[in-house]
């Protein structure tokens, strides 16, 4: 038994033994405790690097080109003008002249309603007219007599002016039975039927001015500076045609709800082709402008947060410059604020920095990059 206890504690102090002498690994800690890290040294912008040390990126040469730029708007096709035609008097609808979607000039009769008594009040209110001036005219000549006094002159004169009224508003109870076109448009709708009886104020149809044609538009806050009345401008309509027209109106106050500001632009329909309410893109063309067209890959962002490209000046060093972008396609993104010519970073752009000299190595220039 204690032979079996010698042996162990044998084994055990042979085992401490090894690993004090350090050969448990190779790899000893650097001197001071701390394991050894590799750094790689980026040169500063400022240092005086040379050739060996500046950066290497890609450039291509760009050339400004004019481009006319175009301001898209999405709206909807609306008549000229729409109006509801009611009635002034009560009655029985005895006449419908147009059927729905009959195009009919300005005074023209759309509904017509049974005249009834009313041309019987007429012909009672012209009695009395004629009673009245009789009365009117013994009145002025007993007055030049020194019969008559002045009241009694002016109870006669207003008694006749009571009564031409009462002819003129008979009159018109009878002009009331005939409601009639205000302008030259299509009836788009006829929601009454003859025989039927209306009250003052019902809607006998519906009026539409399809010439000209108006495509409405909402412009956003950023957007509405670019527009302005009598600008040219185009519709491309959802059923493949595209008109001309002229901006009419531009609003000067933005909607409450969705803060837009409507705009029309007016479009000749002599023809009478366009309809009200389809989809349409108002496109309004502003004067060409000196710009360079790019890949959007090759766009950044600046300490400032301000969108550019980086390119590299005349000495190999890095600049920063900030764009604006005008226009965008699916092939690339219209952009001022460079130069008329800019060798720009095509590749590398994202590790190099303002200010830093760098090695370039020059892209060949296809279709598009350059003009």
């Amino acid at each position: 038994m204690k032979r079996t206890y010698l042996s162990a504690l044998a084994v055990a102090g042979l085992i401490g033994l090894w690993l004090l002498s350090g050969q448990f690994g190779d790899d000893a800690p650097a001197q001071g405790g701390s394991p050894a890290t590799t750094t790689i040294a980026i040169p500063s912008a400022r240092e005086n690097t040379g050739p060996s040390n500046r950066v290497p990126v890609r450039v291509r040469d760009f050339t400004a080109r004019a481009h006319a730029t175009v301001s898209i708007v999405r709206g909807r096709t609306q008549a000229y003008r729409t109006v509801a035609l009611r009635s002034q008097t009560s009655g029985y609808v005895e006449k419908l002249p147009y059927s729905k979607g009959s195009r009919v000039s300005g005074g023209e009769t759309v509904c017509e309603l049974d005249i009834d008594a009313r041309a019987a009040s007429l012909n009672e209110a012209r009695a009395l007219l004629r009673s009245r001036q009789l009365e009117y005219d013994a009145a002025m000549e007993l007055a030049e007599k020194g019969h008559r006094s002045e009241t009694q002159t002016a109870a006669a004169r207003a008694n006749l002016d009571a009564a031409r009224a009462m002819v003129k508003r008979a009159e018109n109870e009878i002009s009331y039975t005939k409601i009639t076109a205000p302008f030259e448009g299509v009836i788009e709708e006829l929601p009454v039927e003859i025989g039927d009886y209306i009250g003052k104020g019902t809607v006998c149809a519906h009026l539409v001015d399809d010439d000209p044609m108006l495509v409405v538009g909402h412009v956003s806050e950023r957007e509405v500076g670019k527009f302005a009345v009598g600008d040219r401008g185009t519709a491309r309509l959802i059923t493949g045609e595209t008109v001309e027209g002229t901006i009419r109106f531009v609003a000067k106050s933005a909607s409450q709800e969705t803060r837009t500001f409507r705009l029309e632009l007016e479009i000749p329909n002599s023809d009478y082709r366009l309809r009200d309410g389809i989809t349409a893109e108002i496109a309004v063309h502003a004067d060409p402008v000196m710009a360079h067209f790019i890949s959007p890959a090759l766009l950044t962002l600046n300490d400032a947060g301000e969108i550019g490209i980086r390119v590299v000046d005349a000495d190999r060093t890095v600049r920063f410059i900030p764009v604006k972008i005008i226009a965008d396609t699916q092939d690339g993104v219209w952009i001022t604020g460079p130069p008329e010519k800019a060798r720009i970073i095509t590749v590398g752009h994202e590790y190099v920095i303002d200010g830093l000299p760098v090695e370039i190595s020059t892209e060949p220039l296809t279709i598009g990059n350059a003009s």
